[in-house]
């Protein structure tokens, strides 16, 4: 008689065990930072920048279309556009593909070290 008024008591132990274990065990919360971005950032283009190698080199060379806004001259690299320093240089390739190799300063201003005409 005694085996059988102790087996309930160890299944109700049991079953109490049990269900507060699984009650202590809340999800834990997600880390936002954890996430990869919902966006995804835009390939790099070969063909608006070009970099000789993985340093930064002194000077870059572009790759766009002189065009005239304002009575300015300036370099469009896709979404990109530059103010050319030398006006000069600007106005004799109004209009024209041209890579260019030279420098840009924090105000967007191309520095040309040299131009020539891109096909």
């Amino acid at each position: 008689m005694k085996v059988l008024g102790i087996a309930p008591l160890i299944l109700g132990i049991m079953a109490s065990l049990a269900l507060a274990q699984s009650q202590s065990q809340q999800p834990q919360p997600v880390d936002p930072t954890a996430q990869a971005p919902s966006t995804k950032a835009p390939p790099p283009t070969t063909s608006t920048r070009l970099r000789s190698s993985g340093q930064a080199p002194a000077e870059d060379a572009y790759v766009g279309e002189v065009i005239l806004i304002g009575g300015t001259y300036y370099l469009r690299t896709g979404d990109e556009q530059y103010k050319i320093e030398n006006q000069a240089k600007g106005k004799q390739y109004a209009g024209r593909t041209v890579q260019v190799k030279g420098t840009v300063d924090q105000e967007k201003v191309l520095h040309i070290q040299s131009i020539t005409a891109h096909e």
